[in-house]
């Protein structure tokens, strides 16, 4: 695991979350703002899986998250972890798996139509995304952000 970006300590337990993140959008944020809402003092650790498939690299996708956390002030870190194919636990582990199910508006937003609407210059593309991640693409990529 490389961490990335820290500006927590590490002792505190965190919520974890795992993700490609490619890019962030706005249904990855639900997620991780809710979990933040109902526990305001626990840090974040979002994990980054390194895919050999996704247009943006790890470090790039692990910059978007990054940059989004400091646009929220959100205190926690983000670290770049290898491709998982599963997550496994056995009983009595010490912390909770707990699925959460977005409004409608939210869980229509798909990184797939994102990356689509990219390819396609749709700039539509940019309201569903995270605070500061439209910025950050355009800014790595140019005037042209569609992708490969």
């Amino acid at each position: 695991m490389r961490e990335y970006y820290s500006n927590s300590k590490s002792q505190i337990p965190h919520m974890v979350f795992v993700g490609r993140y490619a890019p962030l959008h706005a249904g990855h944020t639900w997620i991780v703002e809710r979990k933040i809402a109902e526990n305001p003092d626990k840090p974040v650790l979002i994990l980054v899986r390194d895919t050999s498939f996704d247009e943006f690299d790890a470090e790039t996708r692990a910059e978007l998250v990054k940059r989004w956390m400091e646009v929220k002030k959100i205190v926690g870190s983000v670290a770049i972890i290898c491709d998982v194919e599963g997550v496994y636990y056995g009983r009595g582990v010490g912390y909770n798996i707990e699925e959460l199910e977005p409004p409608e508006d939210i869980k229509a937003i798909s990184a797939t139509e994102i990356r689509k609407r990219m390819k396609a210059g749709d700039a539509s593309w940019k309201d569903m995304v995270a605070d500061g991640t439209a910025d950050y693409i355009e800014e790595i990529m140019g005037e042209d952000v569609r992708t490969k």
